[in-house]
């Protein structure tokens, strides 16, 4: 007979086995109730918490605040709470207006039938795009962190006051009141200071001229912005300018053929004193640095401020 099957041995071992201790009871108590999350969900809950409560808070560090002047102006895409953030928007009907805040460097107001966005600029730059509508920045901050985006170019503020028109088929209007504006398009700039205004056409900017310029030369520079090719517009800008005019005349350099350069250039060099140091073949030949030059002769500042964007005294806005 085989141990295993002995009637003692199998006797002997159960005795042995009931010395050995019993495993404690469970505890009951611990088990985890009906209706109570597992750990694993009550952490996961927590933890989306925290991410909510973390973009609220940057939401919140970027967005930019928005008030109503008038009416009941909508906020759209990344917006809310009367606040509006990078892919957000402002849009105002016919009856109304509103305020944005420009975190730390000034206010824009918009007027109706406004379209405003904010997107993304570079570097520490704040950059908003104006769709259609008319926007009146006051900007006091150092240059060039400013900038607003158009269908037609792009206006980068130097430290200023002005007012933004973008109206139907890509027309509208630059004018500055206080400080300094930059606008760009096509590799064109136009230097647009206090005092100056621009249009703003189909095919780009229009150049900038005074606002107490003589009717006559308003009427022929904006004969030329209608039929730039025309000679007799030309010739007529160019009889009716005065020593003032010069920034305006200065714009249509690179912005006509050759043979119409020389007449504009030497216009200019008559109404006020150039450079006798920068060849006249250079200007006509469109070189920077002596288009520069011919720039700083005007007295509205070095052109290599207007670029770098030299820091000025702070605006009161």
């Amino acid at each position: 007979m085989r141990e295993e099957d002995d009637p003692v041995f199998i006797a002997r071992l159960e005795r042995s086995l009931g010395r050995l201790p019993l495993p404690p009871e469970p505890d009951w108590d611990a088990r985890p109730r009906r209706g109570h999350r597992p750990p694993v969900l009550v952490y996961a809950a927590a933890a989306a918490v925290l991410l909510v409560g973390l973009a609220g808070a940057l939401f919140a560090r970027d967005a930019w605040r928005v008030e109503p002047l008038a009416g009941s102006p909508s906020l759209l895409g990344v917006a809310f709470a009367g606040r509006v953030a990078l892919g957000g928007r402002i849009e105002t009907d016919a009856r109304s207006r509103a305020q944005l805040e420009v975190a730390g460097l000034g206010r824009v107001e918009l007027e109706p039938g406004s379209v405003l966005r904010r997107v993304r600029g570079r570097g520490a730059e704040r950059k908003l795009a104006l769709d259609v509508g008319t926007l009146h920045a006051f900007i006091s901050a150092p240059p060039r962190q400013f900038v607003v985006e158009t269908p037609v170019g792009v206006a980068i503020d130097l430290g200023c006051a002005y007012t933004l028109t973008v109206a139907g088929g890509g027309r509208g209007r630059l004018a500055v009141t206080a400080g300094r504006v930059t606008f760009t398009h096509g590799g064109l700039e136009s230097f647009v200071p206090a005092g100056a205004w621009c249009p703003l056409l189909p095919g780009g900017e229009g150049v900038p001229r005074r606002d107490y310029a003589s009717d006559a030369f308003l009427v022929a520079i904006e004969a030329l912005d209608s039929a730039p090719d025309e000679t007799a517009a030309l010739d007529h800008v160019l009889a009716t300018a005065e020593a003032s005019d010069a920034i305006t005349l200065w714009h249509l350099l690179p912005r006509v053929d050759a043979e119409r350069r020389t007449r504009v250039a030497v216009r200019i060099s008559e109404l006020i004193e150039v450079p006798a140091d920068v060849p006249f073949e250079r200007v006509l030949a469109l070189e920077p640095a002596a288009l520069d030059a011919w720039w700083d002769a005007i007295g509205m500042g070095p052109a290599a401020e207007w670029r770098a964007g030299t820091p000025k005294k702070a605006l009161p806005w």
